[in-house]
């Protein structure tokens, strides 16, 4: 398993990962993708034998990133966490540690904001998500109302 910067030479790969977890995450066409890219604080690649099977997104605050979540932690925590945009691994990889690898240099990075933060949808709960941050020792700290009418839990991790 190798982690890597995201390039647009990958954006079909990861196009399709986001589009095998659409209702774990949020759907993605290129060019949102090309702009979260640009401005997130960390575009990664998950890379297995060579062929994408995972990425993630995390912005900073004082980023351009426009979702809602994002703007509930800027009010709370000022700038002092770093957003876990989003995680997907391949189904076909999942139980193998990426995850786990991923966050544990997401949190390195995250160290000098003082907290990493992240949510997880509550309606039609992701259980597995859920397990997986709280037993990295995530709390929710809030649950927000989307305007499609779904439900997320805010969730924190102080470092």
């Amino acid at each position: 398993m190798r982690l890597r910067p995201m390039t647009a030479a990958d954006f079909v790969a990861v196009l399709a990962l986001n589009s095998a977890a659409e209702g774990l995450v949020q759907p993605l066409g290129p060019d949102r993708l090309d702009w979260l890219r640009l401005i997130a604080a960390h575009a990664v690649v998950v890379d297995v034998d060579d062929r994408p099977a995972g990425f993630v997104l995390t912005f900073t605050p004082g980023s351009a990133y426009d979702g809602l979540e994002f703007g509930w932690f800027t009010q709370t925590y000022a700038d002092r966490f770093l957003y876990i945009e989003r995680i997907v691994v391949d189904p076909e990889h999942r139980r193998q540690g990426i995850a786990s690898t991923v966050y544990n240099a997401i949190e390195r990075a995250a160290k000098p904001f003082d907290r990493a933060v992240a949510r997880v949808r509550s309606d039609s709960l992701d259980s597995a998500g859920l397990t997986f941050h709280t037993s990295r020792g995530y709390h929710e700290v809030a649950n927000q109302r989307l305007a499609n009418g779904t439900s997320t839990a805010l969730l924190s991790k102080e470092l």
